[in-house]
């Protein structure tokens, strides 16, 4: 059972759960937690599309650390600006109670490290599935490395952070670049990387990061997305992993591809080579060029690899777990649109009726035949409509010299629905027998005797209009005549 606490102040000792709120948010299933915070699904309440996104919550004890506070607001400041297919998107940032929190785009797949991750190893993707993988993340890179601010200048993005856990792969395989938590940009809140602190994964970062370089920019990226190349082909991290792969790092001790797998393309080698350069002179230039050579690879390399090949391959690899987990949360958005409509129709019908809402009746003075629907009778068994609807009866009298005989119209009962006002006033001619029903003998009695009435006061109407049109006629003739020329 749900354990909502909603709009309750956490507490640094607060343990959250499944059911709890975080702002408008209500938590649904953790998928990382670490040293700074978690990553919960949650669905929004209290609005109309309950659309799942993923949390990012930073510790209350981080939250009250000005420090930290402020590298959170940075990632969610840089994040934010950023819009492409290839990188997830940032919604909202906000604060419940003392913990910051951070709404993204939830992908429903995997990480790249959950699809490599085959039980206690790591096992490489298809050659052409990896490298379609890497250029689409590219793509996206590229995407935040081009950055403008609203004066029109790059923010000089720079991810360092680039590892198979920040690449997500829907089950539609769409690939995405996420979580901007140690990226570094211009004019942000603070310089957080200080002397002898290194920010990223080990087995990821260039030698200029680990150096502590001020020159960190876009290649060092394209560095670390070498290394991804390099895993998901392989299997294999090629600096290892730990404190022991920043010696080697800054060494560029690494066997080359084609040393572990005699049959590995050698163009694809050339690709990792020119990523894991040294010296970020030697690199791509931006992750669009290195992401152009991974393509011109794939269309030489034989069929073309499209997203839904990524696709077959996800739905191949994808943990049990996560499964489970993207197909009860995509089964929930499902549910929407009919809990959406049941709302929407429960809020209608506390409305007040107004003239455009449908649920307004026409005037007392305008109904002829029968009461209003609250003050019909009970039974009426001789025009009782089918399933319940109240049938109507309404006219407009005009008076009868006003309008010709063959222009005169009368009302027929239709159904009432409130869901359509227009429905309530509908006209036949005079003649034209009602598809609802036939006339009882009193109608045809009362019809007879007004086209009786109707008929006498034509018979008296005066002739001296036609007269006078006629005289009118013989004077033009007269005049004509008179002066046409002989």
């Amino acid at each position: 059972m749900s354990h909502t606490r909603p709009y309750m102040q956490s507490d640094p000792g607060e343990v959250l759960g499944p059911g709890d709120m975080i702002g408008r948010y209500q938590l649904a299933a953790l998928l990382a937690s670490g040293g700074m915070g978690q990553v919960w699904t949650a669905r929004p309440i209290g609005s109309g599309f309950a659309r799942t996104v993923a949390l990012k919550l930073l510790r209350s004890e981080m939250s009250g650390d000005e420090n930290y506070a402020r590298m959170f607001i940075d990632e969610a400041t840089v994040a934010s600006s950023i819009h492409h297919p290839n990188v997830c998107e940032t919604y909202e940032l906000g604060r419940h109670g003392d913990r910051l929190f951070m709404a993204m785009e939830w992908v429903a797949g995997d990480s790249l490290a959950g699809l490599l991750r085959q039980g206690e190893k790591l096992v490489a993707l298809d050659l052409r599935i990896a490298a379609r993988v890497i250029a689409d993340a590219c793509a996206g890179l590229h995407a935040a490395h081009e950055t403008v601010g609203p004066d029109g200048t790059l923010l000089g993005v720079v991810h360092r952070d680039i590892s198979p856990p920040n690449i997500l792969i829907s089950m539609n395989g769409q690939v995405k670049v996420s979580d901007f938590g140690i990226a570094k940009a211009r004019d942000q809140l603070h310089e957080r990387t200080k002397t002898g602190e290194v920010k990223g994964k080990f087995a990821y970062i260039p030698p200029e990061q680990i150096s502590g370089s001020r020159n960190v920019d876009r290649r060092s990226d394209t560095y670390a997305m070498g290394c991804v190349l390099y895993v998901a082909t392989l299997g294999l991290r090629p600096f290892g992993n730990g404190a022991d792969a920043l010696r080697k790092i800054l060494r560029n001790q690494y066997q080359l591809p084609s040393a572990l797998r005699p049959d590995y393309p050698a163009a694809l080698e050339a690709i990792i080579q020119k990523a894991l350069s040294p010296q970020p002179e030697g690199r791509f230039a931006t992750a669009e060029d290195m992401q152009m050579a991974l393509e011109e690879w794939l269309v030489s390399s034989g069929k073309l690899v499209t997203a839904s090949d990524v696709a077959k391959c996800v739905k191949e690899r994808i943990s049990k777990e996560a499964r489970a987990r993207n197909e009860a949360l995509l089964s929930q958005n499902r549910l929407t649109p009919d809990l959406l409509m049941h709302r929407l129709s429960s809020e209608l019908e506390s409305e007040t009726p107004t003239a455009g809402s449908g649920l307004t009746r026409a005037p007392n003075a305008l109904w002829r035949g029968k009461p209003l629907p609250e003050e019909r009778p009970k039974s009426s068994p001789d025009h009782a409509p089918p399933d319940g609807d109240h049938t109507l009866t309404l006219s407009v009298r005009l008076p009868a010299e006003s309008v010709p005989a063959a222009a005169r119209v009368e009302s027929y009962p239709v159904p009432a629905r409130p869901s359509d006002a227009t429905a309530l006033v509908d006209f036949v001619p005079v003649g034209v027998e009602s598809p609802a029903r036939a006339r009882t003998p009193a109608e045809e009695a009362e019809l007879s005797a007004t086209s009786q009435v109707e008929l006498e006061a034509l018979r008296g109407r005066p002739t001296w209009q036609v007269v006078l049109w006629l005289v009118l006629v013989l004077l033009v003739l007269l005049a004509i005549w008179r002066w046409a020329p002989r």
